[in-house]
């Protein structure tokens, strides 16, 4: 039926994008647009070497889409659940698929090599409320999965049996995995990440990264640098140096809402992010960064001594109203208003768009530090969650208004 199709977009509508904040000419290339669903697209896969995807939506179907000789994409595979299809992980080597619904049973199966049959192997009782995200380790066969429940958790593929849970205060929402140590990062719907280390039947809690100021929607991760990236509702990715064990972090703001996917390009170092603000970014990562600042937390203004609303006793010896607080994004120092309302870019320290500072900081940033370090693109779309075939640079994502685009990146990544 026609609402199955691919329909390949004229030339007049490619490339998908308005406008390239900075003046740059990189912009990707929109390939083709599947329509079919008939509700809110959960997550699309690219199948790595294939001219192929993997979706899964809300309207209880996965399907599996083939592109045919004359450049269409055709449904091989419709398969309908009497549940939503919330989460899948595929592993293109093994051909292991893994669907999780909205009830929080995890379905396994084979995928045929010609993508045209799915053989049922085991089902995961793993979650109790909806599966939000999964995560396939071939090596040492585990299925890692979160859900809505408030539970991690991670089972043997091999056996089917459970290994280990983790209970989180709140929604778990995305998960990575650090193959050489065995850290397990998850982000919960608080803004918090913990970083667990797992063992066969047993997993320790190493630490929790605090770093956003709401929801944690997804992450991804340089296995190579030990670097993780997370993207927050609060309309930042922090990048977290996990392989130095010094705590260092730093902020990329570029965005003007929620972000809702990253995926990384370990080739070329570049970070790749949307948001509900219609914005993709292409972060350069491939270079040195400066640290957040620490946020100071004095009482009085730390440039001219006006006390803060809460310094109840400054405002009374002063017989003065006491103000708000800001902060310097630059020094970190707290400020009031008057001596914090100057605007700057400053890409080394991640600030792609003007953000608050003082006039110490304003007054040292040179034209060569407000060089852009990032592309950002603005879109017709919200994208709601990416994949990429990182060997031909082809980007598979998920669109709000229930379709999924295929997009040529590596204009992008060059």
């Amino acid at each position: 039926s026609d609402d199955r199709t691919l329909r390949e977009l004229p030339t007049s509508t490619r490339p998908l994008v308005m406008a390239a904040v900075g003046g740059s000419d990189k912009r990707p290339v929109v390939l083709a647009t599947l329509e079919g669903h008939t509700d809110k697209i959960t997550q699309a896969l690219a199948i790595t070497g294939e001219d192929a995807i993997i979706s899964a939506s809300d309207d209880r179907t996965l399907r599996v889409w083939v592109k045919r000789d004359d450049g269409t994409y055709w449904p091989t595979i419709c398969q309908t659940y009497q549940a939503a299809t919330s989460s899948i992980a595929y592993n293109h080597r093994n051909h292991k698929l893994f669907v999780g619904l909205s009830t929080g049973l995890i379905l396994e199966y084979r995928l045929s090599e010609d993508l045209n049959r799915m053989e049922p192997k085991r089902s995961y009782l793993a979650h109790t409320n909806r599966v939000t995200a999964l995560k396939y380790l071939p090596e040492p066969e585990w299925l890692l999965s979160v859900g809505r429940d408030k539970t991690f958790q991670w089972h043997c593929t091999k056996t089917g049996k459970k290994l280990g849970s983790y209970d989180s205060a709140a929604w778990c929402l995305a998960i990575e995995f650090d193959a050489k140590t065995s850290n397990a990062f998850m982000a919960d719907y608080s803004g918090q990440i913990i970083v667990l280390q797992l063992k066969e039947d047993d997993f320790q809690h190493l630490t929790t990264l605090r770093g956003h100021q709401s929801s944690v929607r997804t992450l991804c991760y340089d296995e190579e640098r030990r670097i993780l990236f997370s993207g927050g509702f609060d309309q930042i990715i922090v990048v977290w140096d996990i392989g130095s064990q010094k705590g260092t972090a730093y902020e990329l703001m570029g965005h003007k809402d929620r972000i809702r996917s990253l995926v990384y390009h370990m080739q070329t170092r570049k970070l790749i992010s949307t948001s509900d603000d219609g914005v993709m970014g292409a972060w350069n990562m491939d270079i040195e960064r400066q640290e957040t600042a620490e946020w100071g937390a004095g009482s009085s203004c730390e440039k001219c001594g006006h006390p803060f609303f809460w310094n109840v006793k400054d405002m009374w010896n002063k017989k003065s109203v006491g103000l708000r607080q800001h902060h310097c994004r630059k020094c970190g120092r707290a400020l009031c208003y008057k001596c914090s309302e100057q605007q700057s870019t400053y890409p080394p320290m991640g600030f792609e768009i003007p953000v608050r500072m003082c006039e110490d900081c304003k007054r040292q940033i040179t034209a060569d530090d407000q060089q852009p370090l990032a592309i950002l693109l603005e879109l017709k779309t919200v994208i709601t969650g990416m994949d990429l075939d990182k060997e031909r640079g082809i980007l598979v994502t998920v669109c709000e208004e229930k379709t999924i685009k295929i997009f040529d990146v590596k204009p992008v990544l060059t």
